[in-house]
Formats: C-alpha cells, structure tokens, sequence
C-alpha cells in the first residue's frame, strides 16, 4: 500500500511539472505577460514618439486610449494605433496617460504609460556650447563621389556649420577610395612628371596612380567655410585593396617586406604632401585645414576583421615594424612643412577602454627612439552602447590616457540602443531590447559630463592639451552605419534632434 502511494505522490509530481513547462498554462501565462517598451516617456511638442508592445502573441486583441482626463486636456494624441505599437504626438505642455488593453484568451492585462509633453526646446549650436571645452568639434560626413554629398548640399552645409567646426570624411580618405578598387598603373616616369614622390628604394617600373577628386573637394569646402578637418586614415587592415600587396599590383603572388615598405612610404608620403600642398594653394599654409592624422588605424584589433599587413609582414605582436615606419615617414612630412607643432599624429583604435596599457605600449613603442613624439595623440573611437561600456570604465580609461601626457581625440562617437553586446553570443547586430530613448538620453548626459569632468581636472602640467576633439560618427540616425540602433543626436533627418541632443548640450554646464 505504501508502494502505491508513493507512486501516486512522483505522478503527481510529474504532473504538475509537466504543467509547469508546457506553453499556454498559468505559469507560462505569467511569464509571457504582455509589456509596454516603457511606463514613462517624454515627449516634445509638435513630435511623436513610438511605444511599442511586446508578448502579446498574435491572437491578442489589443485597443490604445488615453486616460479620461488626458483625453479632455488634449496634452497628446494618438496619431497612429497598431497591434505591435502606437505613436503619440504632443500637443501642448503637461502629463497624460498612454493605456494599453491586452485581451489574451479570457484575460485582459491593463497596461499605462505616464507621457511627459515639454515645450520645445531651441536647437543650441553644439560647437557654440562646447568651444570653452575642447577646440574641435566635428561629425563624419561625406563629399560624394557621384553625386553631392553633405559637403556639396546647401542645407546639410548649413547645418554642419551650425554645429560644428570640423569634420572627418567617413570613408573618401580611406585607401580603397584614394587607390581604387583595381590598380590604375602609370610608369615611374609618368608619376614624377605628375609630381608624384617616388622613394629612393623603390625598385618598381610602374606606380598605382592615386585619387585625390574627393579629398580635394573636401579640403576646398573647408577653406570656404572656415571648417577644419580630420585626416582619417593612411594605414588600416580594413578597406584597404588587396592588389596594394602584390607583385606588379595584379591581385597574385605577395610582396616581399622590402617592396613593401617602398610602397608604404610612396602612399604615406604622397597622400600627405597632396594635402599640405593644397593647403598651401587654398590657404596660404600647410596644417592651415588638416589638424589631426590619423596615420594606423586600429592595428590591434587587425585579426577582427582581417589581418592583410600581416600577410607581408607576419604578426610582428607588440613590435610592429610597418606602423612604426608609417609614423616615421608621416612626422617626417611634417617636418619638411614645418607644422610638426601645428598638426598631431593619432594611432586610432575601439574599444580602448578595453585595452588601455596595450594601446599605451603600441604607442610607447612608436615612440621609443625617436627624437620626438612621433605619435602625439590617441583616437578614442567611441562607438559606444548604453551597457557596454560602463561609463566608470570609460570614464577610467579616458583619466588614464590624459595621465600620459598624449593628446586625446574621441573619434567616432556614437550611442547605440537595442544593440546586442551580450557576452559570448553577442551578435553586435540590432536586437530589441525595450531600450528607448529615455535610455538613450540618460547614458548620453552621464558619459558627456564624464568627459567633460576628466577635461577640467586632469594635470594640466603632465598634459597641457588634454581632449582636443569630439567627432560624432554622422549627422543624423538615417544615415549612420548603425541606424537601425538610433545611435545619433539627430533622429530621421537633421530637422529633427532627439531628448539625446539635449542631454548632449545640458552636460556642458559641469564645465
């Protein structure tokens, strides 16, 4: 009998685990409980923002409706209603409250939403907030190879010089652009009647001719508008041509170190000596528009996304001979225009709050040696999320650069929301994550009074520069690398900031 009844008693148990796991019961029920994106928002007058709905599986009926009171006071209106999502727009100044009725079988869930409606703000200059702060402040833009980019279009024009004093080309002055896609060969005679520089080893008959149309274009914008400009980049493992590295430029068999470093010092040098010549010829002097180079781009995340310097020179690790010779001939151009105290050499990389002594070796190693500071600065590329990093992390690691004594520039900055960083099975890919743009605001405000704060009290006699620059990686979310996770301070257009804008200019009062 007792046998029976213990059997009974694991059935039992059984049972109710079963219960427990299949999909559509009580406990599964409460679990997949239908959830609002967010319970407060804040919106301004005359935009709109999205809330969205999430668990509330296919069958659900779902109704939006403002509160009794909201609806009276006409604060907001609802200006489109979906299953998945609604859209408020603001009307005027005050609360509302945003409801959301989920019928789900023979339950109905009752889901709020406080909607926070402020007057609209007017749109400060950027520059105009934060020039007390640091010199530069500029965003990535384009110039248009074949068609009119930011640079050659009035309005975006406009805007840039509102907001900002510099610029960076976001991709034209990378080497795929400035050598193209196959080799346009001209022989070395050809190349020093066009006033190319050929090296003293170069042992090659033929020469890669070099597109300078875009950077050209660009650098006669500037001095038009009195705006300045990040080089970026000469030296990257990433969007660089693969034929660069081979025999006779043909895409075949690879060099040896020998014609490599021939070829390197022929790109470094004529790519720079261009620029400070069409300085000169736009504006009386070299360095006059260019006031930052980046000469290595990202060297030590090379085996990330490909690692084609190293199919040349094998993994020479912490002692890389290429990035030490691009920094050489790099200082020595501007040494021979006399700006060596007027333009900075950046080693740029992400992440480096990650990393901060192995990027503080690389750049002790350039260094060791010379007669100078041949890598004056560190480029900060801070594709940042609102979980990773931390701010305390980026906020040490930035305390620790300034400690060095080098000249920090924050190089690409971007906030991304609904972007997976999460651990070993990141996809860092778009993922919705219920972040919104609340999130958004309140990481931006606590790194940029981070930043800000590190400025105003690091050692002034160890690092007398400190942060010269702030780049922002676009002008806008719709045309960002990473659109999809919103990552900028201007939303769909330029017309339109976010409360991330603001949070942006309100972190320049701890200064």
């Amino acid at each position: 009998m007792k046998f029976v009844k213990k059997i009974v008693a694991y059935l039992v148990i059984f049972s109710f685990c079963l219960t427990a796991a299949v999909p559509g019961t009580a406990l599964d029920a409460k679990a997949k409980k239908p959830k609002l994106s967010t319970k407060k928002v804040t919106v301004t007058v005359g935009s709109t923002k999205k809330i969205k709905l999430s668990r509330a599986g296919k069958k659900a009926k779902v109704t939006w409706k403002l509160g009794k009171k909201s609806k009276k006071k006409k604060i907001v209106k609802l200006s489109k209603k979906k299953k998945t999502y609604c859209k408020v727009k603001g009307l005027k100044k005050g609360t509302a409250s945003l409801i959301c009725k989920v019928k789900v079988r023979k339950k109905t869930y009752t889901l709020k939403c406080t909607v926070k409606v402020e007057k609209k703000r007017p749109v400060t200059s950027i520059y105009n907030t934060y020039k007390q702060i640091v010199p530069y402040m500029g965003a990535a833009v384009s110039y248009g190879r074949y068609a009119p980019g930011d640079l050659r279009t009035a309005k975006t024009l406009s805007f840039i010089k509102k907001h900002y004093n510099s610029f960076t080309l976001e991709n034209e002055m990378k080497p795929d652009n400035v050598l193209g896609s196959s080799a346009k060969k001209i022989t070395v005679a050809q190349a020093k009647s066009m006033g190319y520089y050929i090296p003293a080893n170069y042992k090659e008959s033929t020469v890669p001719q070099l597109n300078f149309k875009e950077i050209d274009g660009a650098l006669t914008v500037a001095a038009k508008n009195g705006l300045k400009m990040r080089a970026h980049t000469l030296v990257w493992h990433s969007q660089t041509p693969g034929w660069f590295f081979t025999v006779n430029y043909n895409g075949d068999s690879l060099v040896s170190k020998e014609v490599m470093d021939a070829r390197l010092d022929y790109y470094v040098h004529n790519v720079m000596g261009h620029v400070m010549s069409k300085e000169k010829a736009l504006k009386g002097s070299a360095g006059s528009i260019v006031y930052a180079w980046d000469v290595v781009n990202e060297y030590l995340h090379r085996f990330s996304f490909g690692k084609i310097w190293d199919s040349v020179y094998g993994n020479q690790g912490d002692s890389p001979s290429y990035v030490k010779k691009a920094f050489e001939i790099a200082y020595q151009m501007l040494q021979s225009y006399g700006v060596q105290n007027k333009v900075t050499l950046f080693y740029n990389d992400y992440n480096t709050y990650f990393g901060v002594q192995d990027v503080l070796n690389l750049v002790s190693f350039i260094n060791k040696g010379e007669p100078a500071k041949i890598c004056g600065g560190i480029g900060m590329q801070s594709h940042v999320d609102v979980k990773v990093p931390t701010v305390k992390q980026y906020g040490d690691a930035l305390e620790r650069f300034l400690a060095s004594g080098y000249e920090v520039q924050i190089t690409e900055l971007d906030f991304t929301i609904n972007f997976d960083t999460d651990g070993a099975s990141a996809t860092y890919s778009y993922d919705d994550e219920n972040e919104t743009a609340a999130d958004q605001k309140k990481f931006v405000k606590k790194l940029m009074e981070t930043i800000i704060t590190k400025q105003k009290n690091r050692n002034k006699t160890v690092n007398p520069k400190g942060i010269t620059s702030i780049t922002l990686w676009g002008l806008c979310d719709a045309v960002s690398w990473r659109s999809e996770c919103e990552p900028l301070l201007f939303g769909s257009s330029i017309k339109k900031p976010k409360s991330s804008f603001y949070a942006f200019i309100d972190a320049a009062k701890v200064w």
